[in-house]
């Protein structure tokens, strides 16, 4: 096991890169069940409006490597009708405008 690729990583048993990073994207793999360390993803202050969905906005704006803009517009149209409704929706709309000024070259 010379290569990188090929060498276990120190997690106990042993097992191949490709399995490691498949279970830190889930990052509940390694986790028991009888652990007492929660996943931040299953922690969530101030309500449950993301802890509720399928895929929380968090998840898939990371990865998919979305910058601020683009992670700020799935947040607020992801959450719009659980938490602040139009408000939420005014907020995703400020954050597209932005994001059309800064990559048209608009910004002062």
């Amino acid at each position: 096991m010379n290569k990188m690729n090929d060498a276990p990583y120190k997690v106990d048993p042993p097992v191949s890169r490709e399995l490691y990073e498949e279970n830190m994207r889930n990052r509940t793999a390694f986790r028991s069940p009888e652990a007492k360390v929660p996943s931040a993803l299953d922690v969530q202050v101030a309500g449950d409006h993301y802890k509720n969905m399928a895929i929380q906005p968090v998840q898939y704006i990371h990865r998919n490597g979305l910058g601020f803009c683009e992670g700020s517009i799935i947040k607020y149209v992801s959450r719009w009708r659980g938490k602040n409704g139009l408000q939420d929706l005014k907020k995703a709309r400020h954050f597209l405008d932005l994001l059309i000024e800064m990559e048209s070259g608009e910004t002062k």
